[in-house]
């Protein structure tokens, strides 16, 4: 018996370790598949004008595990124009919370006016 199980456990431990693996490092090998999807992707690309929760954004950098935004604040004072920003970055696999949606090639400003006037 006891020959046996080291018989087995030596021609399918590997299989053993593997699966351990597997489950010890789980989340990072999704968060590694889910950046390499965005990576690849290109539904991103760097200087993409895009609407990043509602907000006007610019792509930075498209990385493997995160990608970076500018988002843009918006002031009108007559005519709407960019007054500040932040910097933000996300984690790759953290995006599909967000809503990322990309304009035509002209952005209209117009939709941010301030509802204070």
């Amino acid at each position: 018996m006891e020959e046996q199980v080291t018989q087995l456990l030596g021609e399918y431990g590997w299989m053993f370790l593997a699966g351990s693996a597997l489950f010890l490092f789980k989340s990072t090998i999704e968060s590694a598949v889910e950046g390499l999807k965005v990576f690849l992707g290109g539904d991103l690309n760097t200087d993409d004008v895009v609407i990043f929760d509602g907000r006007p954004a610019r792509v930075i950098r498209v990385g493997i595990w995160k990608t970076t935004f500018f988002l843009y604040t918006i002031k009108m004072n007559g005519k709407p124009h960019i007054d500040s920003g932040n910097k933000m970055s996300i984690q790759n696999d953290q995006l599909k919370t967000h809503s990322i949606e990309k304009p035509l090639k002209k952005l209209d400003l117009s939709q941010w006016e301030d509802d204070d006037k």
